[in-house]
């Protein structure tokens, strides 16, 4: 049996008509469930008239104790009076108005009673003692508590039937409404699971065609083909694996690419290295001696000129190789602030001929990272480089460094550092080629700057983010790890630990 007949078979005769009588039965309870809940009432609103009850009761002894030669009780009978007013009072806002006779009943046996123990009371203080116990004997035991006892089992009765009738009643509306709802579910239940398979079995077969389809084309060695899951069940998962091992092969192939190249590199920085480092050193000295021996201010500009190519050449020279065989990654345990500083340090001339205001926040607070130092300082070199270039002079321009904690997945905390600049921009179709080896939009540029920043981020754990907007300037993001069991210091959000700033210009 194929997989489209199974859930045809399965979904018509299993899924929806669960679904329904689950519903129902849902329905079902929550009714039932009120039902108990106004018996529960009932009950409730029972053992409240049984607390009227009572309290009548300690009226009747609160007397008997007087007659007993106890002087408090007459002290105590208010207080009796206010308890039965209490409950009698909720118990008859709860009755229903059919009721409400019931009520007036039992309040005319309260009067009485309070009635009959005023005149005991004042028989028993003026001395008529055997008066006042045959008179409480008379009112109390003979006519009110019969009276009362009548009362009780009237009101006992009939709520009683009042909750079991109402209660079968109730039950009774269920079930049939239950057994109608039943009957709908068992028609309803073919048609619509028929539906419901059918548009199951159309959103099956275009997925998996479709999937077909592009393991065709990754198939012939097209990577690069763009495969978009539109399920979320089962073949959305596998959709989505495929897209990822696509994704990962090209990745592998792009790195396998990149090593090759990195490797071509490495041959040849190393021979222009040895064949034009040591040139170019002579030619410098040579130029250097020469300015000295010369008067001239025409022919000392041309020899600052050749030491100027000559210097330019040799950090081109250097770039290649410090991208094509990079040194081991030495970290130690380093602070931003430092880290920053000792970045800047080699710009504290270039700023001012620029017409840069430098603007930086970073809290000595901050915690630790684990960096290389030397291999991080270079990078923010190579991204501050790149800022002052975007700035050139006569208009300059505005250089900002901020850091700042953050808060990652699982708690863990990371150190954000922004370098902003005031440039023009960078479009937005150039953006995702920056950091790739060689790429550059400057005649005079390696393009291997950011590519080198990036892999030395990387290689401390972090990572580098670009963002740009033409026409409002450039922001670098570098995202690094937090030096473990150093949690990011709650005082470096309070006034007392604002960051420093510093202005250069």
């Amino acid at each position: 049996m194929t997989l489209q007949r199974k859930l045809l078979l399965g979904f018509a005769l299993m899924v929806l008509p669960t679904l329904l009588v689950g519903i129902q039965a849902i329905r079902t309870n929550a009714l039932e469930r009120g039902t108990l809940e106004t018996l529960r009432q009932r009950l409730a609103h029972s053992r409240t008239y049984a607390e009227v009850e009572d309290a009548m009761f300690n009226q009747t002894q609160v007397v008997w104790r007087y007659l007993s030669g106890d002087p408090a009780a007459t002290r105590e009978f208010p207080l009796t009076e206010q308890v039965v007013d209490y409950w009698l009072d909720r118990w008859a806002a709860g009755l229903p108005p059919e009721d409400i006779k019931l009520a007036d009943g039992v309040r005319k046996i309260e009067r009485d009673i309070r009635a009959a123990a005023g005149r005991v009371f004042t028989l028993y203080d003026s001395g008529q003692r055997q008066a006042a116990y045959l008179t409480a004997r008379q009112e109390l035991v003979e006519r009110l508590q019969p009276a009362l006892a009548t009362v009780n089992r009237e009101i006992y009765r009939q709520a009683r039937e009042f909750s079991v009738q109402r209660a079968v009643t109730q039950v009774e509306g269920i079930v049939e409404a239950e057994r109608r709802v039943l009957w709908a579910i068992s028609l309803l239940a073919l048609m619509a699971g028929l539906v419901a398979s059918w548009l199951i079995s159309r959103g099956l077969t275009r997925p998996i065609s479709e999937l077909r389809a592009a393991m065709a084309v990754v198939g012939a060695g097209d990577l690069d083909r763009a495969i978009e899951p539109r399920s979320r069940d089962e073949i959305g998962d596998l959709a989505r694996a495929f897209a990822q091992m696509t994704e990962q092969l090209r990745q592998s192939r792009a790195q396998l690419v990149q090593s090759e190249k990195l490797a071509s590199i490495g041959q040849m920085a190393a021979a222009v290295a040895h064949g034009l480092r040591n040139p170019l050193a002579s030619l410098r000295a040579a130029a250097q001696l020469a300015q000295r021996r010369v008067e001239a201010p025409a022919a000392r500009e041309q020899l600052q000129a050749i030491v100027e190519q000559v210097d330019r050449l040799d950090l081109r020279i250097a770039h290649l190789l410090a991208f094509s065989r990079p040194t081991p990654f030495h970290p130690l345990r380093e602070s931003v602030q430092a880290l920053v500083e000792g970045a800047l340090a080699g710009f504290s001339e270039l700023l001012p001929q620029r017409r840069v205001e430098l603007v930086t926040s970073c809290p000595a607070a901050l915690p630790e990272i684990r960096v290389d130092p030397m291999r991080l300082e270079q990078a923010l070199t190579e991204i501050v480089s790149n800022a002052l270039d975007a700035m050139p002079p006569p208009g300059g321009g505005r250089l900002e460094i901020a850091a700042r904690t953050q808060s990652g997945a699982g708690g863990a905390n990371r150190v954000v550092l922004e370098i902003t600049d005031s440039g023009p921009g960078i479009p937005a179709e150039i953006l995702p080629h920056l950091c790739e080896p060689f790429f550059t939009t400057r005649p005079e540029g390696t393009g291997l700057g950011l590519a080198i920043a990036q892999r030395y981020v990387e290689e401390a754990g972090g990572r580098l983010e670009i963002a740009s907007t033409v026409g409002r300037g450039t922001t670098v993001r570098i995202v690094l790890p937090v030096t473990g069991g150093d949690p990011a210091p709650a005082a470096a959000a309070s006034p007392a630990a604002a960051p420093p700033v510093r202005n250069l210009a």
